[in-house]
């Protein structure tokens, strides 16, 4: 399965996961004294986008892919650019944790899970210290997408993270990143946007 498969199965769960919250919510009242319930509470989808950090991490040993997106609440006097509240400059560390979470919930074994932005010789050994959190992740007031750029060592893949404002352009951020680093050519490609669809 190619990368871009597998970061478009993972989005393709994360909406029908959505969907089957929203129909939940938007479900009617089984009274017939409708004056007597609340209406379900409507999302303003004209203001500002918080920020979002969409981070990329893999499970080595099955080579899944998991796009973690995390919001956070801007400042009371944050102002918002392009329609885009600003992400803070430092990301804190623990954030970083709470994301590999996401891995080991649902990994054999939780030694297997790393960021996806990988040191060069990686494959000798495939563990999270070899990994970069910072370069794994991009922030929705810098990019729209972020991208991923693979190479296959026998059944792993080692793998660089992009960030651009368009696919195109995440992808080949990532491509040259990959190649740059682990001094080959990165075939393996796939990107999705930072931002989840409102």
């Amino acid at each position: 399965m190619t990368m871009r498969a597998i970061l478009v199965s993972f989005c393709c769960i994360a909406q029908v996961g959505c969907i089957a919250v929203l129909g939940q919510a938007w479900a009617g009242s089984s009274t017939s004294d409708i004056m007597s319930v609340l209406p379900p509470v409507v999302k303003d989808t004209t203001k500002a986008a918080d920020c979002t950090v969409t981070y990329l991490v893999t499970d080595v040993m099955t080579n899944d892919m998991i796009a973690v997106r995390m919001q956070i609440a801007p400042d009371p006097n944050d102002v918002a650019v392009n329609n885009l509240m600003p992400c803070p400059p430092d990301i804190p560390p623990r954030l970083a944790s709470r994301v590999l979470d996401a891995c080991t919930k649902r990994a054999a074994d939780p030694k297997h899970c790393v960021f996806a932005d990988m040191i060069r010789d990686f494959e000798k050994q495939p563990k999270v210290d070899n990994t970069a959190e910072n370069y794994s992740r991009c922030a929705s007031d810098k990019a729209t997408d972020i991208g991923v750029a693979c190479w296959r060592s026998g059944t792993l893949e080692v793998c660089d993270v992009g960030c651009g404002n368009s696919p195109g352009r995440a992808v080949a951020a990532a491509v040259t990143r990959c190649e740059a680093k682990q001094q080959r050519q990165c075939p393996l490609t796939g990107s999705l946007p930072v931002l989840a669809p409102r």
